[in-house]
């Protein structure tokens, strides 16, 4: 059925009959037969559709559609009679009382509403608002928010309050405990600031909507009842997508078939890809173990000792070369020769100047004399005012015996001997560089670590002759002292030791460094090996499920396309209920919203009545365009939203208290009368409550209410606590068991394993060993006497510890668990045994040991 049809019959049906049960009915006979069902249902209750017969609408709509084997009985075309709509029972409230866990109110406040004008004033801050929302979460009402309690209070009570009520002449009671929407307190009108924006800008639903005109919502909302059973069917049937692809791993060949898996998806080719093979759980818990081993990576830490231990040695094999180069004889004969060159120069240096008068004998002192003057005559020279005759210090002519001594002076600075004695120097300072440059850092430090090692390697003589002789060598050079001349012989054996022993370590590093790179391959493979066989045994064990879904994807394609006419359903209902609703309701309301706002002066709008699934609604403009919020001020605002609440308050006639927060803030003292004696005329066939804190506002209502005396008034105050009402006038353990079944399994995986993988897991065994011989000692040597993360010492458990067997045990024990730490990265390795690794056979042995030594303490052997 298309929309324009929709509208075609709805505008006959309208011309037909102004009753909205018959154009209902109308509409529906000639709509599928699960419509009708619902529409039948809603003509014969007058309530919403139940879900029961939502859901047996879905079944029809199913069964009508294919989808299913029809079951249900054909529905019969529907008629219906004109009738009127029955009134409900004025509401009144009595009392509210036993206020708690509201804001901050104070508990025992009272309120016993007048059958009139109830009054309840008080500042701002004092407790008005929390009795106000209780009102409105009992009414639902548009501006209803969350009601909190004492938020400086240290414990949260839970919200509650007493009402006693009367629906006509019967008295009632309600023990509210936080509730929204409380029948029959949802028929309470409630104004208050925030609601202005509403009534001004808004589109509204009506409050009150007949119960005829309620059939349409009734509709639309069973329709859209049904609508959401096929949205989660849909959703329940695609669901299974996200489910069953996380049990897969990405990265596997049968990953992206599970992931595009749909009614496309050739189940015959996926289902070749299942797992057959016998025992797959044992064989995937096989590999799990290998690969968990092969990232252990072990041998990386054995290799980086063995690149170390090599630098040393390499580095006191290149000490002892650069030793070796030493030219020790043209050193030490540098010695001897610059002896004899000072001696040489201190007997020139006395008898060149024994028949000068110096004050002094000549010294170095005396010496660096004549350099400096020798250095400021050439600079002199240099600018152009050096004068010989003159002397360089005193500038006084120069004697003859002056000049004498000064050519004595030259003779002295250009003396050979001199330049002997630096030459001399040169060379032994160029010896003494060469020896300061053999760098022994890295060997010290392995020596030092050898020192300590009961067992040291055969090179670690020689390394400490090489480090000894350099060590003696830079001594010697630096105290100015002679360089044996058997230097280079003494280092031949020692050097020869060390450089076998870097091209045996060599070696050993070129063998580590390609397992690692094995044990990389052999674990990527290990890898791959273990993703299949896991997706394609979880693959066979999900066969039903992938088999349920391919079906439900093709299923949920059908609902989707069956779906799609449904919305023309709920705007065929819409336009039948825009007739309806403007003949029962919108000129009966535009003549009532008239009439408030000449009562209240408010600016004169026209209001617009729209429509939206099947919903009756209004619109109030300016000039046909505008927002009356962007055009008029505060006030104007305020008394316009007050004209729409009393117009819409008052289209089904009043049966239940109006109450008001606040209504006249922002209005002029004459704005304040007018509402003021709006509220009361109200008030004189209604029940009226008034929350204000507009002094001027009350004294207004109470003038005006002291004649019919038609009014009761409460004050609100913080004096002892807010909210106060008077009338005036709220850790991990390990087990023995537990690692016995670890040790167990990681020596059948080992079993299986070979090369690179067998060493991982047996390495890991020896971990797991190393943990069994601590929880034995703890548990059973021990008895439990101390435990880890135990606060205290069972001294009670002292006498049962066997002291007979400790003695025989503890050795054994702790031969195990030493061997255990060998083998495992979390303990340090002496360097002799570091690149020994453990056999599988001797993991086994070391497990039947400490086995027999439990029967032992067991008192089983």
């Amino acid at each position: 059925m298309t929309e324009d049809t929709l509208e075609t019959e709805s505008d006959a049906t309208a011309d037909e009959t102004s009753d909205p049960r018959a154009m209902l009915a109308h509409w529906a006979n000639n709509s599928d037969e699960w419509v009708r069902l619902l529409v039948a249902e809603v003509l014969t209750t007058g309530r919403p559709v139940s879900e029961s017969v939502i859901g047996s609408a879905y079944k029809l709509f199913r069964q009508e559609k294919a989808l299913d084997p029809r079951e249900i009985d054909t529905v019969e075309k529907l008629s219906t009679e004109a009738r009127q709509d029955e009134a409900a029972p004025p509401l009144n409230l009595v009392k509210l009382s036993e206020v708690r866990g509201v804001n901050a109110l104070v508990t025992g406040a009272e309120i016993e509403p007048h059958e009139g004008l109830t009054i309840l004033y008080g500042e701002n801050g004092t407790g008005k608002t929390g009795y106000s929302r209780i009102f409105k979460a009992l009414a639902d009402s548009r501006t209803a928010d969350v009601i909190l309690g004492n938020v400086d209070a240290e414990e949260e009570i839970a919200q509650n309050a007493k009402l006693d009520y009367k629906l006509g002449d019967d008295l009632h009671e309600l023990q509210w405990q936080g509730d929204r929407g409380v029948s029959p307190f949802t028929r309470m009108s409630i104004f208050d600031s925030p609601s202005v924006s509403t009534h001004v800008d808004d589109d509204l639903d009506y409050v009150y909507v007949p119960a005829v005109l309620a059939l349409f919502n009734h509709v639309i909302a069973a329709i859209q009842g049904v609508t959401a059973q096929i949205d989660t069917a849909i959703s329940s049937l695609g669901s299974g997508s996200t489910g069953l692809l996380s049990r897969f791993q990405r990265g596997s060949s049968i990953y992206p078939l599970i992931e595009t898996l749909g009614a496309s998806t050739d189940l015959v080719a996926l289902k070749a890809k299942a797992s057959t093979v016998p025992d797959v759980e044992g064989k995937i818990d096989t590999l799990t173990q290998a690969v968990a081993a092969l990232r252990a990576n072990t041998i990386g830490t054995q290799l980086t000792a063995r690149r170390r231990e090599h630098r040393a040695i390499q580095q006191a094999v290149d000490a002892a070369a650069a030793l070796n180069a030493l030219d020790v004889a043209a050193y030490n004969d540098a010695l001897v020769k610059r002896m004899q060159l000072a001696a040489d120069y201190q007997a020139f240096r006395s008898e060149l100047f024994a028949a000068a008068d110096l004050p002094a004998e000549p010294e170095e002192t005396w010496s660096a004399f004549i350099e400096a003057g020798d250095s400021y005559r050439q600079h002199l020279i240099e600018a152009g005012a050096h004068n010989a005759d003159r002397c360089l210090y005193c500038r006084q002519s120069v004697s003859d015996t002056a000049r004498d001594l000064l050519a004595k002076y030259s003779t002295y600075l250009e003396d050979k001997i001199s330049g002997d004695i630096r030459a001399n120097d040169a060379v032994i300072v160029a010896f003494m560089q060469r020896v300061d440059e053999i760098v022994t850092a890295d060997s010290v430090g392995l020596a030092q670590e050898l020192a300590d090692e009961e067992t040291k390697p055969a090179y670690f003589g020689g390394l400490n002759d090489i480090l000894e002789a350099a060590t003696v060598a830079a001594s010697a050079v630096h105290a100015g002292d002679p360089v044996a001349t058997d230097l280079a012989t003494s280092l031949a054996q020692p050097s020869a030791d060390c450089v076998s022993a870097a091209e045996a370590v060599s070696a050993d590093v070129a063998l580590l460094d390609e397992q690692v790179k094995n044990r990389a391959k052999a674990l990527e493979d290990k890898q791959a090996e273990l993703l299949e066989l896991k997706d394609a045994a979880e693959l066979a064990n999900s066969w039903a499920v992938i088999e349920v879904q391919v079906k439900a994807a093709k299923e949920a394609d059908q609902l989707r396309t069956l779906k799609r006419p449904l919305p023309q359903l709920a705007r065929g209902v819409t336009e039948l209920s825009k007739t309806a609703s403007d003949q029962l309701i919108n000129q009966s309301f535009d003549a009532l919203f008239i009439e408030e706002c000449e009562a209240l002066r408010a600016p004169s709008l026209k209001v617009q009545f729209v429509g939206r699934e099947g919903r009756a609604q209004r619109r109030k403009v300016l000039s046909g365009r505008h927002k009356p919020s962007k055009v008029l001020s505060e006030g104007e605002q305020k008394v316009l939203a007050l004209a729409d609440f009393l117009a819409e308050a008052r289209l089904a006639g009043i049966t239940a208290p109006v109450i008001f927060d606040d209504p006249v803030s922002s209005l002029d003292h004459r704005r304040v009368r007018e509402v003021a004696e709006r509220v009361v005329r109200l008030a004189e066939d209604n029940q009226v409550v008034v929350f204000t804190h507009d002094i001027l506002f009350t004294t207004t209502l109470l003038a005006l209410s002291e004649k019919s005396r038609r009014c009761t008034y409460f004050q609100i105050t913080d004096e002892d606590g807010k909210g106060k009402v008077t009338r005036a006038s709220h850790p991990r353990w390990d087990t023995l068991n537990g690692i016995k079944g670890k040790i167990n399994s990681t020596i059948e995986a080992a079993k299986d394993e070979e090369g690179e993988a067998r060493d991982a897991l047996v390495r890991v065994g020896y971990g797991w060993i190393r943990s069994w011989c601590e929880v034995f000692t703890e548990t059973e040597l021990l008895q439990g006497v101390s435990q880890r993360y135990q606060p205290n010492i069972g001294m009670t458990k002292l006498e049962k510890i066997n002291t007979e067997k400790l003695g025989e045990l503890i050795p054994k024990v702790t031969e195990v668990f030493e061997d255990a730490c060998r083998y495992i990265d979390g303990h340090s390795q002496p360097l002799a045994t570091l690149g020994v690794s453990p056999t599988l056979a001797a993991l086994e042995q070391h497990w039947s040991d400490l086995q027999n030594l439990k029967k032992v303490n067991d008192g089983r052997a």
